[in-house]
Protein backbone atom coordinates (compact mmCIF):
# COMPACT_ATOMS: atom_id res chain seq x y z
CA UNK A 1 0.00 0.00 0.00
CA UNK A 2 2.75 2.72 0.76
CA UNK A 3 4.60 1.89 -2.59
CA UNK A 4 0.84 2.60 -4.35
CA UNK A 5 0.28 6.18 -2.77
CA UNK A 6 3.81 6.70 -3.92
CA UNK A 7 3.22 5.79 -7.63
CA UNK A 8 0.21 7.67 -6.86
CA UNK A 9 1.69 11.21 -5.81
CA UNK A 10 4.07 10.44 -8.15
CA UNK A 11 1.52 10.08 -10.82
CA UNK A 12 -0.42 13.52 -9.47
CA UNK A 13 2.70 15.78 -10.25
CA UNK A 14 3.24 14.70 -13.30
CA UNK A 15 -0.63 14.98 -14.29
CA UNK A 16 -0.59 18.68 -12.73
CA UNK A 17 2.16 19.67 -15.34
CA UNK A 18 0.80 17.44 -18.56
CA UNK A 19 3.94 15.54 -18.49
CA UNK A 20 2.13 12.60 -19.96
CA UNK A 21 5.91 11.51 -21.25
CA UNK A 22 7.34 11.19 -17.71
CA UNK A 23 4.22 8.74 -16.56
CA UNK A 24 5.06 6.54 -19.69
CA UNK A 25 8.71 6.39 -18.40
CA UNK A 26 8.00 5.44 -15.45
CA UNK A 27 5.83 2.69 -16.36
CA UNK A 28 9.10 1.50 -18.68
CA UNK A 29 11.82 1.73 -15.84
CA UNK A 30 8.97 -0.68 -13.14
CA UNK A 31 8.62 -3.02 -16.30
CA UNK A 32 12.03 -3.16 -18.27
CA UNK A 33 14.96 -1.02 -16.12
CA UNK A 34 15.02 1.01 -18.77
CA UNK A 35 14.00 4.97 -19.30
CA UNK A 36 13.60 7.22 -21.95
CA UNK A 37 15.40 7.55 -24.43
CA UNK A 38 15.88 11.63 -25.45
CA UNK A 39 17.18 14.22 -23.43
CA UNK A 40 14.29 16.82 -22.42
CA UNK A 41 13.13 19.41 -20.04
CA UNK A 42 10.59 18.74 -18.04
CA UNK A 43 8.79 21.02 -15.29
CA UNK A 44 7.46 19.65 -12.18
CA UNK A 45 6.04 21.30 -8.73
CA UNK A 46 9.59 21.93 -7.80
CA UNK A 47 10.58 23.67 -11.17
CA UNK A 48 12.08 22.75 -14.22
CA UNK A 49 15.04 20.36 -14.82
CA UNK A 50 16.69 18.97 -17.68
CA UNK A 51 16.71 14.79 -17.84
CA UNK A 52 19.29 13.36 -19.38
CA UNK A 53 18.05 10.28 -21.63
CA UNK A 54 18.45 6.92 -20.08
CA UNK A 55 18.06 8.12 -16.36
CA UNK A 56 16.02 8.42 -13.36
CA UNK A 57 16.58 11.84 -13.38
CA UNK A 58 12.58 12.68 -14.34
CA UNK A 59 11.85 10.79 -10.71
CA UNK A 60 14.11 12.56 -9.22
CA UNK A 61 12.79 16.14 -10.19
CA UNK A 62 9.51 15.26 -9.43
CA UNK A 63 8.26 17.11 -6.20
CA UNK A 64 6.71 13.74 -4.37
CA UNK A 65 10.13 11.94 -4.66
CA UNK A 66 11.58 11.45 -0.97
CA UNK A 67 8.14 12.81 0.27
CA UNK A 68 8.96 11.92 3.61
CA UNK A 69 11.89 13.61 3.37
CA UNK A 70 10.59 16.75 1.52
CA UNK A 71 7.65 16.73 4.80
CA UNK A 72 9.59 16.94 7.53
CA UNK A 73 11.66 19.68 6.13
CA UNK A 74 8.79 21.93 4.88
CA UNK A 75 7.72 21.35 7.88
CA UNK A 76 10.27 22.74 9.99
CA UNK A 77 10.94 25.18 7.54
CA UNK A 78 11.15 28.03 10.23
CA UNK A 79 14.10 26.55 11.85
CA UNK A 80 16.92 26.57 9.72
CA UNK A 81 18.04 29.34 7.19
CA UNK A 82 21.20 27.25 5.73
CA UNK A 83 20.66 24.01 3.97
CA UNK A 84 24.03 22.04 2.79
CA UNK A 85 22.63 19.04 0.64
CA UNK A 86 25.72 16.66 0.55
CA UNK A 87 25.11 14.16 -2.29
CA UNK A 88 23.01 16.68 -4.35
CA UNK A 89 22.80 14.90 -7.40
CA UNK A 90 20.29 16.86 -9.74
CA UNK A 91 19.80 19.69 -7.11
CA UNK A 92 16.34 18.96 -6.49
CA UNK A 93 16.51 19.87 -2.69
CA UNK A 94 18.05 23.21 -3.43
CA UNK A 95 16.32 24.54 -6.14
CA UNK A 96 13.08 23.66 -3.83
CA UNK A 97 14.79 25.31 -0.80
CA UNK A 98 16.13 27.98 -2.71
CA UNK A 99 13.00 29.17 -3.76
CA UNK A 100 11.98 29.53 -0.23
CA UNK A 101 14.68 32.17 0.62
CA UNK A 102 17.19 29.29 2.31
CA UNK A 103 21.00 29.75 1.38
CA UNK A 104 21.87 26.40 0.04
CA UNK A 105 24.99 25.03 -0.34
CA UNK A 106 25.34 21.36 -2.79
CA UNK A 107 28.11 18.90 -3.09
CA UNK A 108 27.48 16.33 -5.84
CA UNK A 109 30.90 14.53 -6.63
CA UNK A 110 29.72 12.48 -9.83
CA UNK A 111 30.74 14.66 -12.73
CA UNK A 112 27.97 13.97 -15.31
CA UNK A 113 25.49 14.58 -12.39
CA UNK A 114 27.14 18.02 -11.13
CA UNK A 115 26.50 19.27 -14.69
CA UNK A 116 22.78 18.43 -14.56
CA UNK A 117 23.03 19.97 -11.36
CA UNK A 118 24.24 23.33 -13.07
CA UNK A 119 21.51 23.18 -15.98
CA UNK A 120 19.00 22.80 -13.71
CA UNK A 121 20.06 25.83 -10.99
CA UNK A 122 20.48 28.01 -14.62
CA UNK A 123 16.67 26.38 -15.45
CA UNK A 124 15.34 27.63 -12.09
CA UNK A 125 17.08 31.23 -11.83
CA UNK A 126 18.89 30.18 -8.75
CA UNK A 127 22.18 29.17 -10.08
CA UNK A 128 23.51 32.75 -7.56
CA UNK A 129 21.22 31.75 -4.51
CA UNK A 130 23.28 28.13 -4.81
CA UNK A 131 26.71 27.52 -4.06
CA UNK A 132 27.68 23.86 -5.87
CA UNK A 133 30.47 21.88 -5.35
CA UNK A 134 31.75 19.37 -7.37
CA UNK A 135 33.04 17.75 -4.36
CA UNK A 136 31.46 14.18 -2.15
CA UNK A 137 32.22 15.01 1.06
CA UNK A 138 34.75 11.96 3.36
CA UNK A 139 36.86 11.81 5.99
CA UNK A 140 40.27 13.04 3.97
CA UNK A 141 40.93 14.66 0.46
CA UNK A 142 41.29 12.66 -2.27
CA UNK A 143 40.73 11.27 -5.60
CA UNK A 144 38.42 8.04 -5.56
CA UNK A 145 37.12 6.15 -8.35
CA UNK A 146 33.17 5.92 -8.71
CA UNK A 147 31.37 2.87 -10.09
CA UNK A 148 28.42 5.33 -11.95
CA UNK A 149 25.03 3.37 -11.91
CA UNK A 150 24.18 5.14 -15.81
CA UNK A 151 20.45 5.13 -14.70
CA UNK A 152 19.71 5.37 -11.36
CA UNK A 153 22.41 7.78 -11.21
CA UNK A 154 21.72 8.68 -7.55
CA UNK A 155 22.66 5.81 -6.83
CA UNK A 156 26.56 5.86 -8.24
CA UNK A 157 29.60 5.28 -5.28
CA UNK A 158 32.81 4.73 -4.58
CA UNK A 159 34.12 1.26 -6.07
CA UNK A 160 34.91 -1.21 -4.12
CA UNK A 161 38.20 -1.99 -6.10
CA UNK A 162 39.84 0.13 -9.16
CA UNK A 163 37.35 -0.41 -12.03
CA UNK A 164 38.51 0.88 -15.79
CA UNK A 165 34.81 1.79 -16.73
CA UNK A 166 34.48 3.78 -13.34
CA UNK A 167 34.86 7.78 -12.81
CA UNK A 168 37.23 9.75 -11.14
CA UNK A 169 35.59 11.87 -8.40
CA UNK A 170 36.74 14.50 -5.89
CA UNK A 171 36.33 14.21 -2.04
CA UNK A 172 36.82 16.80 0.27
CA UNK A 173 36.64 17.40 3.99
CA UNK A 174 33.86 19.45 5.08
CA UNK A 175 35.95 21.15 7.40
CA UNK A 176 38.45 22.07 4.66
CA UNK A 177 35.98 23.74 2.54
CA UNK A 178 34.07 25.35 5.38
CA UNK A 179 36.22 28.42 5.34
CA UNK A 180 35.65 29.59 2.16
CA UNK A 181 31.36 28.83 2.40
CA UNK A 182 30.69 32.19 4.64
CA UNK A 183 28.67 29.93 7.26
CA UNK A 184 28.54 31.56 10.40
CA UNK A 185 27.93 30.28 14.24
CA UNK A 186 24.92 32.01 14.56
CA UNK A 187 23.25 30.30 11.40
CA UNK A 188 20.61 27.60 11.81
CA UNK A 189 21.64 24.79 9.34
CA UNK A 190 20.04 21.78 8.23
CA UNK A 191 22.45 19.12 6.83
CA UNK A 192 21.47 16.28 4.42
CA UNK A 193 23.52 13.35 4.18
CA UNK A 194 22.42 10.90 1.65
CA UNK A 195 25.97 9.59 0.43
CA UNK A 196 25.65 6.26 -0.35
CA UNK A 197 27.56 4.67 2.76
CA UNK A 198 29.99 7.58 3.50
CA UNK A 199 27.57 8.87 6.13
CA UNK A 200 29.72 8.23 8.62
CA UNK A 201 32.65 9.61 6.96
CA UNK A 202 31.67 12.58 5.88
CA UNK A 203 30.55 13.29 9.90
CA UNK A 204 34.37 12.57 10.89
CA UNK A 205 35.21 15.49 7.76
CA UNK A 206 33.20 17.60 9.39
CA UNK A 207 34.04 17.45 13.31
CA UNK A 208 35.47 20.84 13.32
CA UNK A 209 32.00 22.53 11.81
CA UNK A 210 29.81 20.54 14.40
CA UNK A 211 31.83 21.34 17.27
CA UNK A 212 31.33 25.12 16.36
CA UNK A 213 28.00 25.31 15.26
CA UNK A 214 25.43 24.98 17.77
CA UNK A 215 22.07 25.95 15.68
CA UNK A 216 22.77 22.32 13.76
CA UNK A 217 20.36 19.33 12.35
CA UNK A 218 21.10 16.86 10.54
CA UNK A 219 18.83 14.72 8.26
CA UNK A 220 20.95 11.04 7.29
CA UNK A 221 19.96 8.16 5.43
CA UNK A 222 20.89 5.39 7.13
CA UNK A 223 20.13 2.45 4.12
CA UNK A 224 23.95 1.62 3.95
CA UNK A 225 25.82 3.02 6.43
CA UNK A 226 23.16 1.80 9.47
CA UNK A 227 21.76 4.22 11.98
CA UNK A 228 24.11 2.34 14.62
CA UNK A 229 27.25 3.59 13.29
CA UNK A 230 25.95 7.01 12.13
CA UNK A 231 24.85 7.83 16.16
CA UNK A 232 28.23 6.93 17.08
CA UNK A 233 30.27 9.09 15.02
CA UNK A 234 28.12 11.80 15.83
CA UNK A 235 27.84 11.29 19.73
CA UNK A 236 31.62 11.63 19.50
CA UNK A 237 31.06 14.64 18.54
CA UNK A 238 28.21 16.40 20.27
CA UNK A 239 25.17 15.57 22.36
CA UNK A 240 22.20 14.80 19.69
CA UNK A 241 18.45 14.36 20.14
CA UNK A 242 17.34 12.01 17.73
CA UNK A 243 13.76 11.16 15.68
CA UNK A 244 12.66 9.70 12.79
CA UNK A 245 11.80 11.10 9.45
CA UNK A 246 11.08 7.94 7.34
CA UNK A 247 12.01 4.27 6.59
CA UNK A 248 15.05 5.68 5.52
CA UNK A 249 16.36 8.39 6.93
CA UNK A 250 16.19 9.81 10.72
CA UNK A 251 17.14 13.10 12.07
CA UNK A 252 19.64 14.60 14.63
CA UNK A 253 19.50 17.37 16.45
CA UNK A 254 22.21 19.25 18.10
CA UNK A 255 21.62 19.81 21.45
CA UNK A 256 25.54 20.96 23.49
CA UNK A 257 28.91 19.83 22.77
CA UNK A 258 30.25 16.96 24.16
CA UNK A 259 32.52 18.47 26.87
CA UNK A 260 29.41 19.86 28.53
CA UNK A 261 27.47 16.52 29.23
CA UNK A 262 27.44 13.04 28.84
CA UNK A 263 27.07 11.53 25.92
CA UNK A 264 23.54 11.01 24.29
Amino acid sequence: MPKVLTYLRYLSDYLKHGDFISVLAAFKYILTGTSHKKDRIITTSIGMFFCRKNTNDFQFANYYYEWGVKKFILDHLSEFDVFIDGGACIGEYSILLSKKNIRCFAFEPVRSNFKALLKNLKLNKVEKEVVACPFGLSDSNSTVNFDYNPVNTGASHIADRLNPEGLLSELRTFDSLLPGLNIFPEDRILFKLDVEGMETNAIEGSAGFIKSHPNLMFILEHKHSGQGRIRKALNEKAGFKYGIVDEFNFYARKVNNINESEKV
